[in-house]
């Protein structure tokens, strides 16, 4: 299990690393908006950081609960919220970003993660086995 957790998210932050790399030349391309470019990239990188977190605190509870450990576990959606917030703060006052694109940018991690988790899922229905017996299951 935890090695399907590692091999999402290598892939969810090689796509998170395509959409950056796609908003840069954007940002070159274009730069009558590059103050809407310029919140998506900082959005999505504070996205790609919620994400490497949230991974982390999944390992550490899994480990935790595995070991039989006591304490109510959280996920960190403080940390999450704040380092949302951060990415807002750095985005305006330092950047004159657009606060939308930033917005729109902390969604990408998770977006790629739920499309990732439907092709996974469409691809494991494709390879079900039509033999009656279910050997090959």
């Amino acid at each position: 299990m935890i090695d399907n957790l590692s091999a999402h998210l290598r892939t969810v932050t090689r796509l998170t690393f395509f959409f950056l790399s796609v908003c840069f030349i954007c940002w070159a391309v274009f730069p009558a908006q590059q103050a809407w470019w310029g919140g998506l990239v900082v959005g999505t990188v504070a996205s790609l950081v919620n994400a490497l977190h949230l991974a982390w605190k999944v390992d550490s509870i899994g480990a935790r609960a595995a070991g039989g450990g006591v304490g109510r576990p959280s996920l960190g959606f403080f940390t999450r919220a704040c380092i949302g917030l951060l990415a807002v703060v750095i985005a305006t006052r330092t950047f004159d970003f657009r606060v939308e694109g930033v917005a729109m940018g902390l969604f990408v991690a998770q977006l790629a993660t739920l499309i990732l988790g439907f092709w996974t899922i469409c691809r494991r229905g494709r390879m079900q086995s039509l033999d009656e017996r279910g050997e090959n299951n």
